[in-house]
């Protein structure tokens, strides 16, 4: 991961003269260019949700934030397939999805890690949800019971249930993020949802 710095970049100085341009657009547009400031400001925006996504995937510290160092090297390597039409954002969970996923496939068969429940900033396991269904599911349940019944969903199920309820994504974003169908995506839920219910149900 590059070195932070707090020096100004090309694309903050940029920003009075394209006032259409959000912040965010302008360090990609100037990441796209080589401009290494740029892109640590993506990373220092973003690392914080990318190492929690890692952390709720792979439920290892360590792991996720080794993880969360590959997921932000590969996407400066990657920078310009980056389209300028998408967010970054969509973008950069979809490699964070992506990597986590390569990472628990290639798990030995019954090797699950689990998290202790302890050690976790606040933000990192907020619930933001409204759904009935989920909030009947989780909101009842202790964390450590929340994340041991975690492991027993499929790492797609896994991603699909991150993005909808730790990410309070809707089911188009999260569509897009895993290049799902919708129809795939809300299956996913659904199925997770009830191994979840079965496994808080069996510990309770």
């Amino acid at each position: 991961m590059v070195e932070h710095t707090d020096a100004y970049s090309v694309a903050d100085r940029r920003i009075a003269s394209s006032p259409r341009k959000t912040q965010e657009d302008l360090w990609v547009a100037a990441s796209r260019q080589g401009d290494t400031q740029a892109f640590n400001r993506l990373v220092l925006k973003w690392e914080k949700t990318v190492y929690n996504i890692a952390l709720r995937m792979l439920q290892d510290r360590e792991e996720a934030a080794e993880a969360t160092q590959d997921i932000f090297l590969r996407a400066y390597r990657n920078i310009q397939r980056f389209r300028r039409d998408a967010r970054f954002s969509t973008w950069i969970c979809r490699i964070a999805m992506n990597h986590c996923i390569t990472c628990l496939r290639r798990r030995p068969p019954g090797i699950h890690q689990s998290l202790d429940g302890g050690g976790f900033e606040e933000s990192a396991v907020q619930l933001q949800v409204s759904h009935t269904q989920i909030d009947t599911i989780i909101h009842s349940e202790r964390q450590r019971r929340i994340y041991s019944a975690l492991l027993h969903l499929a790492p797609e199920q896994r991603a699909a249930i991150e993005l909808k309820f730790f990410q309070g994504m809707t089911f188009e974003d999260i569509a897009a993020v895993l290049e799902t169908p919708l129809s795939t995506v809300k299956s996913r839920i659904y199925a997770g949802l009830e191994i979840l219910k079965v496994r808080l149900a069996d510990n309770a």
